[in-house]
């Protein structure tokens, strides 16, 4: 699909995104959940750290990310390929540049994801330390496109406290396991009001819904985001949340601060695990090989590995305290199933009945070291 551009400009050299050290995923499974308000905003404090950032906002049906942050240069055509957006010193390309804000994006999937692969590869992305990824709602043909085609780094999943919400955001969690996609870690919004006057938090949807969904998958739960008027506010004028006009509340700042940077350590130490495992097999029903990179190879009796299960059953998710008595597990017990995650953990289903613990390898790689 063409897509009618502004005017001419000199080509960059690396269209696509050949020369952007880290794609990452936001994204919910789920509309309404505030995915573009977090996109925005980890994008400026991403940016305020001195990092070079962009944004593909691939919501082609609901683009809103163009009103939360309004252009400084509109996009442009270079030869076949395109220039981004520049919004706040952010490269940006979104479907919201190219029809009219009233305008519906009918289109079919196949023709969808042909824009999201020209967003991908016919766009002069630059160099970019992190380009963030605005998921659509939903598990469909465009969020495989997207998982298939861009080398993400990982995904950020993001949700609100409500059980409903986290229906639909383990939907994608296990999207993104399906294509050995890591997951990063959680971002909670709308976690609670602050009372101004007191201080109390007021836990208005619920409460530890994004911390109960870090545990099951472990991950880091890195932000719960309060309900601050001034995040709507900037969201709709158009304005950063990080300026002072914003009146935005310090912990909503400092939150959004220590979310982004705990999505470039997060990043950093899954790439250190990506390069620990080399395979894993068994030899009998009752044990687990590791092969790892650094040339050696852990043999693990099943019963042992069930001891450490880290999912929420085995372990108390408040005070991390272990719940399952080492002496109740059986020492003929086997797995029925070994699935990789993404390319940083594996999930193991017990005969015993235990099946959620996700073991990731820097997990097994300290209990090797325990051996």
């Amino acid at each position: 699909m063409p897509l009618p551009l502004i005017k001419e400009q000199p080509l960059g050299p690396l269209p696509g995104t050949g020369q952007v050290k880290h794609l990452v995923a936001i994204a919910a499974g789920k509309g309404g959940v505030g995915k573009s308000t977090v996109t925005v905003n980890i994008a400026l404090a991403l940016k305020e750290k001195g990092l070079k950032v962009g944004i593909l906002d691939a919501d082609l049906y609901g683009p809103s990310l163009r009103r939360m942050l309004p252009e400084d240069r509109l996009p442009a055509q270079a030869g076949k390929n395109l220039v981004p957006a520049l919004c706040a010193g952010i490269s940006m390309i979104s479907m919201g540049f190219f029809r009219r804000q009233d305008e519906a994006a009918a289109v079919r999937a196949p023709i969808a994801n042909g824009v999201i692969s020209q967003f991908l590869n016919q766009v002069d992305w630059g160099p970019l330390d992190y380009l963030l990824i605005d998921f659509p709602p939903g598990t469909g043909d465009v969020q495989l496109t997207l998982a298939q085609q861009a080398r993400l780094s990982g995904a950020v999943m993001v949700t609100t406290p409500q059980e409903v919400a986290l229906m639909d955001v383990r939907k994608a969690i296990h999207l993104f396991h399906q294509v050995k996609v890591p997951v990063i870690g959680i971002i909670e919004n709308m976690s609670y009001f602050l009372e101004p006057r007191t201080g109390e938090k007021l836990y208005l949807f619920g409460r530890q819904g994004g911390e109960r969904l870090a545990a099951e998958n472990g991950v880091p739960l890195l932000g719960q985001i309060p309900v601050d008027p001034a995040l709507s506010r900037s969201g709709d004028q158009g304005i950063s949340l990080f300026s002072e006009q914003s009146g935005a509340q310090p912990e909503t700042l400092q939150t959004f601060r220590n979310a982004a940077e705990q999505v470039g350590e997060e990043i950093k130490r899954i790439a250190q695990q990506q390069g620990m495992l080399s395979k894993f097999y068994q030899k009998n029903p009752r044990t687990l090989t590791i092969e790892w990179l650094d040339g050696q190879e852990t043999e693990f009796r099943l019963s042992d590995l069930q001891k450490h299960c880290p999912c929420a059953a085995c372990v108390d998710e408040m005070t991390g305290k272990p719940l399952l008595d080492p002496h109740s597990v059986r020492e003929d017990v086997g797995a029925s199933q070994i699935i990789p995650i993404g390319r940083y953990a594996m999930r193991i289903r017990y005969t015993s009945g235990c099946s959620h613990g996700i073991y990731t390898y820097d997990m097994l790689y300290q209990l090797r070291d325990k051996r």
